[in-house]
């Protein structure tokens, strides 16, 4: 047992539950689909769940009111970018709203034509499972069909609203 008593619980409100949430450290993504016109559409997350192993299923969620709600929702195919540590750039970018600040040559094509970011710590190419709302998110499920390894080695994390990193590992 700690010394240190917890700390007295506060009512539960919107902005404290969004600084209680913020110190659990996360990994950065950015999820991406094309589009049939051909372009891409692409934003940051940091709601990645590795969800089961048989069949393998990740979620993320997508906030309702997002501008890339709609093409997410339709979208029966989607990658998730596993960002590496000198990628904040990136993670910044594609936190903006809508596709103004998003650049092609970021993307590289998978086999399977989606779009992942290059040099990324690893990518996931998923076909959609499930889709159910939750409040003002909607939880996105997807099956994995294919995976790849990046050579960085450090990821980018958010914690307390700030980007950082973990030291190397081994």
């Amino acid at each position: 047992m700690s010394d240190h008593p917890p700390a007295a619980p506060a009512p539960a409100d919107a902005l404290f539950f969004r600084q209680v949430m913020g110190r659990f450290a996360t990994g950065v993504a950015v999820v991406s689909l094309a589009r049939e016109d051909g372009t891409i559409g692409a934003m940051t997350i940091n709601s990645l769940v590795s969800v089961s192993l048989d069949p393998m299923l990740v979620s993320w969620s997508l906030q309702n009111t997002s501008s890339h709600c709609a093409d997410f929702l339709a979208a029966s195919r989607f990658a998730i970018s596993i960002l590496a540590d000198d990628q904040e750039a990136l993670a910044r970018r594609y936190a903006a709203r809508g596709d103004s600040a998003q650049v092609v040559e970021d993307f590289a094509l998978s086999p399977a034509g989606l779009p992942v970011i290059a040099n990324a710590l690893g990518s996931v190419e998923c076909e959609r499972w499930a889709v159910h709302p939750a409040g003002d998110h909607t939880l996105i499920l997807g099956q994995v069909t294919a995976l790849a390894m990046g050579k960085a080695e450090r990821p980018l994390t958010f914690f307390s609203g700030r980007f950082g990193s973990l030291p190397p590992i081994g």
